[in-house]
């Protein structure tokens, strides 16, 4: 009998362990996983649990199922996955240019209605664009986001270009205004059924969620967006360079040394 992690649904430590014998070879791609009835006494679960388990293998594009035939395995590792390299601002550029969004829905909505906390008066309208993010030549999303835009400034939602150049960038040159800084929270968040529905993944599942905040030299918050990025379709890495030069640290001030 096999011991399971406890407090996680037995579903994904089943498809944890058949994901990790695809990937060493043990049922290779082509083959055929075993029967649902060998599974059950293999892993010592039940008839739904396996299937459960086969169900995320299928929205991991690991496996096909054929009816009267069984579970194929069509691929020994997730296709699907991004790596967003970030350590300044034109960074951004680089995941719009490798990344292609479907938009789902652009509307305007208040403050008070969005899904993210957004500044100012809660009555006022921001335009919302809410989309998919997918890699060029895949079929399953790698983000789900939404983008806040201060009213004055929505009309670049509407731009030709909007899904080509960041919407900071289109805001920018169109108004003339400049962006001082970006802040930007990182947190594991539990996927919610409405957006997992968009990601293909189950309702719950693990994710990735990035909050910006754009602000200009003027201190006004012009564009708050989110992405939401299934775990394992997503992994983020930031540079922190040093900011002096040379291999050793500046001396410290005189009136900061001891003695």
């Amino acid at each position: 009998m096999r011991v399971f992690e406890a407090k996680r649904p037995l579903y994904q430590t089943v498809a944890e362990q058949l994901t990790a014998a695809i990937q060493a070879g043990t049922y290779p791609v082509g083959s055929m996983l075993p029967p649902e009835a060998e599974l059950c006494q293999q892993f010592n679960v039940s008839r739904q649990t396996v299937r459960e388990a086969t169900r995320l293998l299928l929205q991991l594009g690991l496996v096909s199922r054929h009816q009267g035939v069984g579970t194929r395995v069509e691929r020994q590792s997730v296709a699907e996955h991004y790596e967003q390299r970030l350590g300044s601002l034109p960074d951004i550029w680089q995941y719009v240019k490798e990344t292609k969004r479907t938009l789902l829905k652009l509307t305007d909505v208040a403050a008070a209605d969005a899904e993210v906390a957004l500044p100012g008066d809660p009555k006022v309208r921001w335009r919302l664009m809410e989309g998919l993010r997918f890699l060029e030549d895949q079929a399953r999303p790698i983000a789900w986001t939404q983008i806040y835009v201060r009213p004055a400034y929505a009309a670049v939602t509407e731009a030709k270009e909007r899904d080509a150049v960041p919407i900071y960038s289109l805001i920018e040159s169109r108004f003339g205004i400049k962006t001082r800084s970006v802040r930007q929270e990182i947190s594991a968040v539990a996927i919610a059924a409405r957006v997992a529905t968009h990601l293909r993944v189950p309702a719950g599942s693990p994710g990735l969620s990035v909050l910006r905040q754009y602000r200009s030299t003027q201190d006004e918050v012009f564009e708050v967006s989110l992405s939401l990025h299934p775990a394992d379709r997503y992994q983020y890495t930031m540079q922190l360079d040093l900011a002096y030069a040379g291999t050793q640290a500046p001396e410290p001030a005189p009136d900061a040394r001891k003695g």
